[in-house]
């Protein structure tokens, strides 16, 4: 406290001057900086497109899975314009769409799943009740 006294008052201002340049360039240099390229997220949203697929899942939850295609192809292009241009935005809007297709492909699976345990449900119930009427036919058992 008493150093900062002591010193004049144009001392104190470059000082200051120099201390909001630096955290001015630290703040810029992090703005500016390129993020990642979503490389790992596009590959996670092919593969859960992929599984879907294999899963039949478009008997079931095509428009989803119609989605998920639609955004996977967006983020690599996305992805292409940022590397090219050195895009931040789009980077950064590769990466939200290949979250979203990964998203959408596993929630066409998890529909198709659902869908698929509903049908053998209903299958069960029938063999159920047709196993119940034989056995009321026959009179219960015996």
């Amino acid at each position: 406290m008493r150093l900062l006294k002591l010193q004049s008052s144009s001392a104190r201002y470059k000082t200051r001057a120099m201390l909001s340049a630096l955290a001015g360039g630290v703040l810029l240099s992090a703005c500016a900086s390129m993020p990642e390229l979503p490389t790992r997220e596009i590959k996670y949203a092919e593969e859960a497109i992929t599984r879907a697929e294999e899963a039949r899942v478009a008997d079931y939850a095509s428009m989803e899975l119609r989605t998920a295609r639609e955004k996977l192809v967006k983020a690599r292009d996305l992805s292409t314009k940022a590397a090219m241009h050195k895009d931040r935005h789009a980077a950064v809007n590769a990466l939200r769409l290949a979250e979203q297709a990964k998203s959408d492909a596993e929630l066409a699976t998890a529909k198709a799943q659902e869908a698929k345990a509903r049908e053998a449900n209903k299958e069960i119930k029938r063999s159920v009740d047709a196993l119940d009427n034989v056995l009321q036919r026959q009179g219960g058992l015996q």
